[in-house]
């Protein structure tokens, strides 16, 4: 018997492939990666740069929609170590971004 276990997030993950900018809050230091998917209460990136659980992060997402980066706040959940030296990182953020996760959602959703 097989038995599924349902994702518990409030908020699907979309897809996506954006560049980010961030600043670990705690060291003062900035960083840069690629963003695979979002959510109104979270960012999962690729990087170069580690980062620890918990670390404090600013994080600036290029919405290529015309209007300002997306700024928001949140803290690391999780980091892992890839193959190639680089980590994917999963970001819990502060407060739900319905506003930019709707930005990134109309990027892939033809609109009349």
């Amino acid at each position: 018997m097989r038995i599924l276990v349902k994702d518990k997030r409030l908020f699907e993950r979309i897809a996506t492939d954006l560049p980010l900018r961030f600043m670990d809050l705690d060291a003062n230091k900035v960083g840069h990666g690629q963003a695979c998917d979002v959510s109104a209460k979270g960012v999962g990136f690729i990087s170069s740069e580690p980062l620890k659980p918990r670390t404090s992060l600013g994080i600036w997402l290029d919405i290529p929609d015309g209007f300002a980066d997306l700024y928001t706040q949140g803290s690391v959940a999780w980091s892992r170590p890839l193959f190639d030296g680089r980590y994917r990182i999963g970001v819990e953020l502060a407060r739900p971004e319905l506003m930019g996760f709707s930005r990134v959602l109309r990027l892939n959703q033809p609109f009349a």
